[in-house]
């Protein structure tokens, strides 16, 4: 419908009134609901068709008072510049009768002055059509809120406590936050802080919910979205996990409640930890394939034991976060490497995992390291603090100059583990380490800790001096020598690669065009000249089909061959020698009849 003449006057008044009515009624349900907090946000959803909330927030002042919100640029646990505050649109600010444009200062800092004595509420329309588990999302079937894409902060009141009151749509029934309510309502939350609402995720529609409790703990799982789930199965296995990792501190559980928020997508996956709750993503079929399953759990395994090591057990740099700019640290690899090792463990402890399905996730571990030339270029380290521009901001060619701190942190946890137990004969592991960090930095000095205490940790659980350990594997780039530490408990690592011919690219089938998309940087594309995106056309002056392996895997290892190829508009022709491929493809299988010492630390190991 366009909107023309008098009526679209008529139509810009009466939003304005329905505007002023919101912000009117959402002071009001906050006075009444909660004298104690010194910021109440409100929040609405009056065009949830287009992917809007409307959200005020509501301080108290003085005349002449200047208060300065913001928007957040990045979330923690996701080491990206994101720019939230390209979601937010038409603000304005009020004293309860009259509205006022605020000044925006930059890309995310609006400024308001205070014309009066008492209430300013600053309102905000934030689009969000992203689900995700670190952006927003809002329809008219539900709305997902991720905490630091959502809500501003005000400026020097960040350790101010906040009421937080929703006016859900009518049609929805659930309004899901790992918060405690207000006098009983199921609309309306407390919040000690900002970190705390930024921690805190809100899911508000109609869900499939279960529940269960570990430790004496309720736990929650919200189901968002349609899939092929048997939610009993899924809240038995998610108890198994949750039972098991609380194991590791004594049975005590960090929460008052927590709750799994899951998002059923078509595409898609990932997690984010949060304080008192996890989001992840999973294919809505996955439920239904073994493997796929068993994955899902591994998620979910992750994203829990992140209640620990990262929201309370953390390095240093990580917490008071500032959410203007990127927070550096060289321990992700602490955060999400040894969380990485724990998440397939417990898996296993939990009798989700069998011993041949575990040792082939290690070993798919084994082989990505080995198979990413990037091993040889950066350090453990380094791909820590270079997240930003490296992890998260990834190209064709970042394969060959970097690794994933998830990927070889794993490993390195791994090694760490069979470190301390083979040195202390099995009395003591990697658990006893964050039990110690735990206890030490968390506990009793309420921090984090630094790469030296870290090590310092390490050193007094396995009894020896490790300056030489890190210095190889997480502060340089040396060979991990996998079959020493797999020999120790019990392990053979068989390299089953059969050496196929390659010429180091690989390519895909994009819009009819085999187009290469990626270049090994020793193999003999690059020596050819051969760049990603480049068309292949045709080897020995034969058409090249859908699958370029196949059509390489003819050719004997050493000869030459005679490439066409096109790279924008214009053909090339060039000779390219066909090398084996350097790949691995190790596989890893427990021995038999092994001395009884062996035994016991690998029956330590996986048990």
């Amino acid at each position: 419908m366009v909107e023309s003449g008098i009526y679209s006057k008529y139509l810009h008044k009466l939003k304005k009134h329905m505007r002023l009515f919101l912000i009117l009624a959402a002071i009001t349900m906050t006075q009444i609901s909660s004298k104690a907090a010194e910021l109440h946000y409100s929040v609405a959803f009056p065009d949830a068709n287009k992917h809007y909330a409307q959200i005020s927030i509501t301080v108290d002042v003085d005349h002449g008072d200047i208060v300065t919100f913001k928007m957040p640029v990045w979330t923690p646990g996701s080491y990206k510049v994101r720019e939230f505050s390209q979601h937010v649109d038409q603000t304005w600010y009020s004293d309860g009768d009259t509205m006022y444009p605020p000044e925006r200062l930059d890309k995310n800092t609006w400024e308001c002055l205070a014309k009066w004595k008492g209430k300013l509420t600053f309102t905000y329309n934030l689009y969000a059509f992203e689900l995700g588990v670190r952006t927003s999302y809002i329809d008219q079937y539900m709305a997902f809120l991720h905490g630091p894409s959502a809500f501003m902060y005000v400026k020097g009141k960040e350790d101010k406590s906040i009421q937080l009151e929703f006016s859900p749509l009518s049609t929805w029934k659930h309004v899901e936050a790992a918060l405690p309510n207000t006098s009983g309502s199921s609309v309306s939350f407390e919040v000690v802080n900002y970190d705390l609402l930024a921690d805190s995720p809100i899911a508000l529609g109609n869900f499939d919910i279960s529940t269960y409790e570990t430790a004496g703990v309720p736990h929650r799982i919200v189901m968002m979205g349609k899939g092929n789930y048997d939610l009993d199965k899924v809240t038995e296995d998610f108890k198994k996990i949750s039972d098991e990792e609380v194991k590791m501190f004594g049975g005590k559980h960090p929460c008052e409640r927590y709750t799994h928020f899951i998002q059923n997508v078509e595409s898609g996956g990932g997690g984010l930890e949060h304080l008192n709750c996890q989001t992840s993503q999973v294919n809505r079929w996955a439920y239904t394939n073994s493997d796929k399953y068993r994955n899902f759990l591994g998620l979910i395994s992750h994203e829990y034991f992140h209640l620990w090591n990262v929201k309370r057990i953390r390095p240093y740099e990580l917490g008071p976060f500032d959410y203007e700019k990127e927070n550096y640290t060289d321990m992700l690899w602490v955060a999400e490497g040894i969380t990485s090792y724990f998440d397939d463990l417990f898996l296993k402890r939990a009798g989700i995992h069998s011993t041949e399905s575990y040792l082939a996730a290690l070993a798919g571990n084994i082989n990505r390291l080995e198979n990413q030339p990037g091993k040889d270029v950066m350090s453990l380290d380094e791909s820590s603090k270079l997240a930003w521009v490296k992890a998260y901001l990834s190209n064709e060619n970042s394969k060959n100059v970097t690794i994933s701190y998830y990927n070889k942190g794993m490993l390195v946890a791994w090694m760490l583990d069979l470190e301390i137990l083979t040195n202390t004969n099995g009395k003591k592991r990697l658990d006893d380490v964050l039990q110690i960090l735990f206890d030490t930095y968390y506990t009793k000095e309420g921090r984090g800790f630094t790469h030296k205490e870290f090590i310092a940790v390490c050193e007094k659980v396995a009894g020896k001096n490790m300056d030489d350990f890190f210095m190889k594997y997480v502060f340089q780039k040396d060979a991990i020598p996998y079959s020493d530490y797999l020999a120790e408990v019990g392990i053979d690592m068989e390299d089953r690669a059969n050496g196929t011919a390659s010429i180091g690219v690989s390519a895909k089938q994009t819009n009819g065009k085999l187009l290469i998309t990626y270049v090994h940087p020793d193999g003999s594309g690059v020596e050819a000249g051969l760049s990603v995106n480049d068309e292949i056309i045709a080897i020995n002056n034969w058409r090249v089909g859908s699958d370029l392996s196949d059509e390489i895997a003819r050719l004997p290892i050493g000869s030459k061959a005679e490439l066409l190829y096109n790279r924008d508009g214009l053909v090339h022709s060039t000779m390219i020698s066909i090398k084996k491929s350097p790949a691995v493809q190790y596989r890893l299988s427990a021995e038999e009849d092994l001395d009884k010492s062996v035994q016991k630390l690998q029956d330590i190991w996986l048990n």
